[in-house]
């Protein structure tokens, strides 16, 4: 009898031992795995052009295209962009930003780089400006599959999430849009920009997770 209940007592201390923090462990792992994921909005994103030597492909890319005019709006929007976005991002190793622009302002480029330089900080390593022709760049964004066109003067003040599949990121659920579909993010917003797409990155790069281990976005 006595040896039946020594049984009994090493099976429940082996059952709370192995068994119970392994069906715990199953349980958390489940969770993971059913996080709501940000959507994709566009697959067929055409990459940057070959000449640039930067790639969209197996990178977590925010993009953004500039116009032919230097507007104090446009740059505004990039500081606000390198402000609430990059600094707290660029820690990771997938991450990247990249300003898109027309050949006609490469000669103001220089000027663009020494006011984000002069914000300071952080190293523009992942911050690349990629200069191409005006047909190559429509195509570019016309591939977004973005609502409206692409303004030469004036550029797009939205930028974009481009994942590691090169396809277009975003939302279906948006409050402040009528169709609920987000496509880009204001940079003119400290607040979309800190709110929506800082945390839609955060589930970008948390899917990522499940192939690398990637830094927690604080």
């Amino acid at each position: 009898m006595k040896t039946d209940q020594n049984q009994i007592k090493k099976f429940a201390i082996l059952f709370a031992t192995f068994v119970v923090p392994l069906l715990f462990f199953l349980f958390l792992a489940s969770g993971k795995v059913n996080f709501t994921k940000l959507p994709v909005l566009t697959t067929q994103v055409k990459n940057l052009p070959s000449e640039s030597k930067i790639s969209f492909r197996d990178k977590v890319s925010v993009v953004a295209f500039l116009g032919e005019k230097e507007t104090l709006t446009s740059v505004q929007g990039l500081l606000n962009l390198y402000q609430v976005v990059y600094k707290s991002t660029e820690k990771y190793t997938k991450f990247q930003v990249v300003v898109v622009l027309p050949e006609t302002r490469e000669k103001g480029l220089e000027k663009l780089k020494s006011e984000l330089a002069f914000v300071g900080g952080v190293d523009l390593q992942k911050w690349h400006f990629v200069v191409t022709s005006e047909a190559k760049l429509r195509t570019l964004y016309n591939s977004f599959e973005v609502p409206g066109n692409y303004d030469l003067v004036s550029g797009a003040k939205e930028v974009f999430i481009v994942d590691e599949a090169v396809q277009l990121r975003g939302r279906t659920d948006d409050e402040d849009t009528e169709s609920g579909v987000l496509f880009g993010y204001d940079t003119e917003s400290v607040a979309v920009l800190k709110n929506k797409l800082r945390e839609d990155l955060k589930v970008v790069f948390y899917e990522s997770k499940f192939a690398v281990k990637e830094p927690s976005l604080e």
